[in-house]
Parts: C-alpha cells; sequence; structure tokens
C-alpha cells in the first residue's frame, strides 16, 4: 500500500536522520536534486547540501527527536502532495516546539522521496 511506503521514508526521516543523526540516510529520504525552503533561509538544493543543512541546525537548534503527522495525502501519478505537522523535541526540555509542513513527492526507481520541502512554525 502506497501510504505505508510514504510514512516508512517518513520514518526513516524520525528515526535514522533525527534521531540518530545519520545524515546519510538523507538519500533514502530525499531526491537527488531534492530542494529545501527552509523559513527565513535560501532554498537548498541537491543531497549534499540539504545534508549539510540537517547536521548544522539540528546542532544549532539542539534537536534530540522529530515527529511527523501526515494531515493529508495526495497521490496523483508518480507525484504526491502530503500536508503535516511535526513536533520537534530540543534540548533544554519543555513542549515540543510545532511545525507545520508541506511535501511534494516524486516516485523514482528507488520508490517515492521528497523532492521539495518546505516548513514553518506553527504560531
Amino acid at each position: 500500500m502506497a501510504n505505508e511506503e510514504f510514512r516508512a521514508t517518513n520514518r526513516v526521516f524520525e528515526e535514522e536522520v533525527v534521531g540518530r543523526g545519520d545524515f546519510g540516510a538523507l538519500e533514502r529520504v530525499y531526491t537527488r536534486d531534492a530542494r529545501i525552503l527552509p523559513p527565513g533561509a535560501p532554498t537548498v538544493t541537491g543531497l549534499p547540501a540539504i545534508a549539510d543543512f540537517w547536521r548544522g541546525a539540528a546542532e544549532a537548534l539542539g534537536v534530540l527527536g522529530i515527529k511527523l503527522h501526515t494531515v493529508s495525502l495526495d497521490v496523483l501519478g508518480d507525484r504526491a502532495q502530503e500536508v503535516g505537522r511535526a513536533e520537534l523535541a530540543v534540548k533544554g526540555g519543555g513542549a515540543p516546539v510545532a511545525l507545520k509542513y508541506v511535501v511534494l513527492w516524486k516516485r523514482g526507481a528507488e520508490g517515492w522521496r521528497w523532492d521539495v520541502d518546505i516548513w514553518n512554525a506553527d504560531s
């Protein structure tokens, strides 16, 4: 089932990339030419640059974990659109930081991957 494929990819991001700090696992999350559109920053393109971005952001923010929750998922051929919310746990305790996101997915030979990723704070 396609939804399980999407969830499996999101889980790689949650558990391996953010949870374990394995930024090499991003190759199982993003397409090779993916773009991320971080809030208040320029677009970042391509896996090496995206890995550098996430490595730096995780360290700077003291990220401990993330949980992604799909709100809606629409699939049309080899493209899909996911709208979701996320909870980001950071050092220092307190309530998780609430985020909202949109991911444009693309299906290739390796399966479903994030092709465009944009997010911002929920408040």
